[in-house]
């Protein structure tokens, strides 16, 4: 299930790397589906990392605004991950923005999986709650697209009482495609998904696909 890439597994700080030539070496037997797919393996990792025994992942779908004059269903442009996991604590954090990161080689990560985001979206974005000792914390940026991974970065104290994170994929770029039936997508995402669960005796957590009319149910 996991992305091939042209790339060297060492550590290296993202502040004077080229994003784009990062993004643009990702070999081409990856698809549309492969950064959602990398997103809700993280938002899996991120629950077990808090040990919790009420896991629950969503995803939600994002459509086009614009009606098409055959009444079907509008195109997806896009996708938001929501876990209740651990959320972006300084770790996590850190982790996202150094290349090819070692934080998760012991689940099978190779550490660049989220670069994937920016060769099929325009826009990825970030919001998250984490625990910073007795207190709760915001923490929302976008990922960059030219030196820097992690940009327009703020972190404030939060009034919610419960870790999590939503990962929005934006905008998918010119030429790209998704399949417009939800029931067509979840099968896709679970059948890119099985290889993990097998590989990891995984106890699956709940998957959504949420849409603006309702939810359905992936397994």
């Amino acid at each position: 299930m996991k992305a091939k890439f042209d790339a060297l597994c060492v550590n290296i700080d993202l502040s004077h790397i080229n994003i784009k030539r990062v993004v643009e070496n990702i070999r081409a037997n990856t698809t549309v589906y492969t950064p959602v797919v990398e997103m809700i393996v993280n938002a899996i990792q991120a629950i077990d990392a808090t040990a919790r025994h009420d896991g629950k992942i969503q995803i939600r779908v994002r459509r086009s605004t614009q009606t098409k004059l055959d009444t079907g269903l509008p195109q997806v442009t896009g996708f938001e991950i929501i876990d209740n996991g651990i959320g972006f604590n300084d770790t996590q954090r850190n982790s996202f923005d150094t290349l090819y990161t070692d934080l998760k080689i012991t689940e099978g990560g190779k550490g660049f999986g989220r670069f994937t985001g920016l060769k099929y979206f325009n826009n990825v974005y970030v919001q998250s709650v984490y625990r910073d000792s007795d207190v709760f914390k915001d923490r929302c940026f976008s990922m960059g697209k030219t030196h820097e991974i992690i940009v327009a970065e703020k972190v404030t104290l939060s009034d919610k009482q419960e870790t999590g994170t939503v990962v929005t994929l934006e905008s998918l770029k010119t030429g790209r495609v998704f399949d417009k039936k939800l029931a067509t997508i979840a099968r896709s995402l679970v059948e890119r998904l099985l290889p993990y669960f097998i590989t990891h005796n995984y106890i699956c957590q709940k998957l959504f696909s949420l849409s603006k009319m309702g939810m359905t149910r992936f397994v």
